[in-house]
Parts: C-alpha cells; sequence; structure tokens
C-alpha cells in the first residue's frame, strides 16, 4: 500500500447530516492531487448517527484511503485534532471541519503552498463570513488583539482549515491541550515557522447546529494566558496591570485589589499551564 503524502484530519461533533456530501466532495478533491491522500475523521463522542455513518462509509470501497477515529466521551475540538495527528501518516497534515461552511475545493491551495516551500503553515482566511453578527465582530476583535500582541499580519488565525508540514504538527503536540487548537498558528509562527493566509470563500451551515457557545469565549480567554506571556507586549500588559493594582491597592482602592486578582490569576493560569505541558 502507497503511504499517503498528505492527511486530511476532519474532527466532528454530531454531523450526520453533512457527513454525506463532506465525504463525496472531500475524496472528489483528493482523488485530483497529484499525490497520494488519506483522509481521517475524528469523532469527538457524538450523540447521534454519526458513529454508524462512518461505519457505512469503511466499510465501503473509497478512491482515497479513509479512517476513523472515535473518543468514547467529547473532550473537545484540539482533543480531536491530536487524536487525528496522532496517526497521520502524511508528510503534509490539513485540517477542516465538518460543517462544510470552508469548501472542502480549497484545500488543494493550501497544500500546494506548504509543498512548494512558501510556507511551513497555511491558515485559511474566511471571506464575507457567513455567521451571526456578534461571531463576526467576537473574530475580528479576537483577531485584531493577537494580531497586536504578536505583531503578526494573520486575520482568521482561529480558522479550522489549515495544512502544516508534518514537523510543525509534531512540534506543536505539546499544546495540544484545552482549546489551544485556535492558538496553533500564531504558535508556530513564535517557533519560527513560516506562517501564511490563504483567502477562502465562506457559506453558511445548512445542516446541523453551530456548537459555538459563550464556554469558547472564556476558554479563549483562559487560553490566552500562556499564549500572551510568549511575547513582550503580554509582558506589558501584566506588568502595567500588577504595577497600577498595587498602586491603586495601596491607596485602598477596591480597584487595585480587583486588578492584583486578575493579574494573579493571569500568572497562575500561565504557571499551570507550563507545568501541565511538561
Amino acid at each position: 500500500m502507497t503511504t499517503p503524502q498528505v492527511s486530511v484530519v476532519v474532527p466532528m461533533y454530531d454531523e450526520e447530516p453533512n457527513l454525506p456530501e463532506l465525504h463525496t466532495r472531500l475524496t472528489m478533491v483528493l482523488a485530483r492531487l497529484d499525490t497520494p491522500c488519506e483522509i481521517i475523521y475524528v469523532d469527538d463522542g457524538s450523540t447521534d448517527g454519526t458513529p454508524q455513518e462512518l461505519e457505512n462509509l469503511l466499510q465501503q470501497s473509497q478512491p482515497v484511503c479513509t479512517r476513523a477515529v472515535r473518543l468514547p466521551y467529547r473532550r473537545g475540538k484540539t482533543a480531536a485534532l491530536s487524536a487525528g495527528f496522532a496517526i497521520a501518516r502524511g508528510s503534509i497534515i490539513a485540517t477542516t471541519d465538518a460543517d462544510l461552511q470552508e469548501p472542502p475545493e480549497v484545500l488543494p491551495l493550501l497544500v500546494s503552498r506548504v509543498q512548494s516551500g512558501q510556507a511551513h503553515l497555511v491558515v485559511a482566511w474566511r471571506q464575507q463570513r457567513q455567521d451571526s453578527l456578534f461571531r463576526v465582530l467576537a473574530s475580528r476583535l479576537f483577531n485584531a488583539l493577537l494580531r497586536w500582541l504578536t505583531g503578526l499580519s494573520l486575520h482568521d488565525v482561529n480558522c479550522g482549515t489549515k495544512a502544516m508540514k508534518r514537523e510543525v504538527a509534531e512540534n506543536l503536540e505539546g499544546w495540544m491541550v484545552s482549546d489551544m487548537h485556535r492558538y496553533l498558528p500564531i504558535l508556530a509562527a513564535r517557533m519560527g515557522y513560516r506562517v501564511e493566509e490563504v483567502p477562502v470563500p465562506h457559506v453558511m451551515r445548512r445542516r446541523g447546529r453551530s456548537r459555538f457557545g459563550a464556554s469558547r469565549y472564556l476558554r479563549a480567554v483562559v487560553d490566552l494566558a500562556p499564549v500572551s506571556l510568549m511575547w513582550w507586549r503580554g509582558w506589558g500588559m501584566w506588568t502595567v496591570l500588577t504595577g497600577l493594582s498595587l498602586l491603586l491597592a495601596k491607596m485602598h482602592y477596591p480597584m487595585g485589589w480587583a486588578g492584583l486578582a486578575v493579574a494573579t490569576a493571569w500568572a497562575a493560569t500561565a504557571l499551570a499551564f507550563w507545568i501541565r505541558k511538561r
């Protein structure tokens, strides 16, 4: 059997309605590539018919090598991606979401950028977002903050469609905890890899429902604590917050104690992550 050169990892949770179309389009796209490919579906503990749908696919003859991993319970997108990375055999690893909002047809463009050596990691930049206004604004604010913090000209770091060299995925493995998947492009850049973005179309979800909720915003903020302290601006923000809070606390202002609590939690979260990472 030919060893795949491109592995496409697709994490999913309760995506039974989208799976047939996703698989059809994905296999058509990858079958046209002039290189052996494989698809790795990672079921993140789905509660609908996704596991049975995957089983049906695996029992059929496929034009592209198709594999699946089932997590026993829902562990989150980062854990699902990590499980897929662990069994991927390709020298290039791509990822995409199962909701079809980023068309699978864009994957060859991202893969070609990595194959040509233009970049070590390429992330899709969704154009004309077909999401709620609140979600779009939150994403823009989040990405603007990351651009200011890191100095990187990336506009959509948390997009699920990416392609990267295997070496990049392997070196990012230590960061694959909590919800760190959204920070992979900036972490790769911090490690010295070339990171690019490619504009891609974005379409409205036609089947199923998004699991994007308020808890994700909280996890994004918590996960930002250790990430932010990898850049001087992050340390600068922490130092200013701590110094100002100490001054206000000394003057017996309640805001000073609140600020110290935030600064302590910030540092403690970062420290806990680094201990866990080791």
